[in-house]
């Protein structure tokens, strides 16, 4: 099972969670036992939140690191680390970075639905949709975008060598590379979440529309 799919299945239990934890305090004056339940739902819910958090993380550093691996034409970034390769090790931080700071835009939509959930289950349902779609079309976006750098930055930059310049440990490149990439993540994560919002906008009308 792919590390996608595992966070998918999480997302589902924390659904469940969430609807214990919200639900049960409703009832509170039936037993105190449902107070307890609810608690318990809630614990849970943090716990699966820490999970697909750390999930995620892991996701992000190995997928990046292959995806950097594979735009270096094939170069071994641990090897370089070891090589104390200072340019790689930079230009591997801002690609983890970037990542992270993308895919946690679609963690973050997916995360405010569950809070829905109580108040309104059905659009805490449809925002919780959004939620993991955000999340998809975030984890794709990360991808592209840090291709993008180089694709464009390989077009500035015609009279230097990139990959040779990483390979010799140019510091310089790998912290100009590092910075780019860091800033322009934060510009694509709020592209992201405001996909999520137009979604989520059209989703809505289209409720309010059937009735």
């Amino acid at each position: 099972m792919s590390v996608v799919s595992r966070i998918l299945s999480l997302t589902c239990l924390t659904t469940l969670a969430a609807f214990a934890a919200e639900v049960a305090p409703e009832a509170h004056g039936a037993s105190p036992w449902i107070g307890v339940a609810g608690s318990i739902g809630g614990l849970i819910l943090g716990a699966i939140q820490l999970i697909v958090g750390l999930s995620l993380a892991a996701f992000c550093i190995k997928k990046g690191l292959d995806l950097l691996s594979k735009l270096l034409g094939g170069i071994d970034i641990w090897a370089e680390i070891k090589k104390k390769n200072l340019a790689v090790a930079l230009l591997g931080a801002g690609v983890i970075i970037s990542y992270t700071r993308v895919v946690g835009g679609g963690i973050d939509a997916m995360t405010r639905s569950l809070v829905m959930l109580g108040s309104d289950p059905i659009d805490g349902v449809v925002a919780l949709g959004v939620g993991i779609i955000n999340l998809v079309i975030a984890i794709a976006v990360a991808s592209f975008a840090v291709t993008v750098v180089f694709k464009v930055m390989d077009r500035f930059t015609t009279t230097i060598d990139e990959k040779k310049e990483f390979a010799e440990g140019n510091a310089a490149i790998g912290a100009i590379y590092c910075g780019i990439l860091i800033g322009v993540s934060g510009l694509v994560a709020n592209g992201v979440g405001g996909i999520g919002l137009g979604i989520g906008t059209v989703i809505h009308a289209l409720r309010v529309a059937i009735g």
